[in-house]
């Protein structure tokens, strides 16, 4: 989308960015689904704690969400890969499957910020450990 947008169509980039549904991602910021539909339609304006939230869970700046002029999500701490999270999603992901292990959307996507914060990238080695990781965990249940 290119142009001026919205505070609620940064907020809806955010999401799509994360992979997650409205039900998902309002409960991830703790909120109601309505309440982020009406953000995202413009019906609303989102509480100032959000900003914090979307900044602490998602590394989006605040400000662009306030004052940005379009729909790229901006970094808060710095320049983010977004190729490189998405190939380490998909790794936790077919990881999970593998070792049967069902993890919701929210925390497949917060383990892979996890990795990639770490420094790792995808690929086999990472894979390796991360299978180790996440089945040590299923048996667990």
């Amino acid at each position: 989308m290119s142009g001026a947008s919205t505070i609620g169509e940064r907020i809806k980039a955010v999401r799509l960015r994360t992979g997650l549904g409205q039900e998902a991602f309002a409960k991830a910021l703790g909120y109601s689904k309505r309440a982020l539909v009406s953000w995202e339609l413009g019906g609303a304006e989102p509480p100032v704690a959000l900003m914090a939230k979307l900044r602490r869970d998602y590394d989006v700046d605040p400000e662009w969400v306030i004052l940005g002029e379009d729909t790229v999500p901006r970094s808060y701490y710095g320049p983010v890969d977004w190729d490189r999270l998405d190939r380490l999603r998909n790794d936790v992901d077919t990881v999970c499957r593998d070792v049967g292990l069902k993890l919701p959307d929210e925390r497949s996507q917060a383990l892979a910020r996890v990795i990639y914060d770490g420094g790792a990238d995808a690929g086999a080695a990472n894979r390796k450990q991360l299978r180790g990781t996440l089945l040590a965990l299923s048996l667990g249940d």
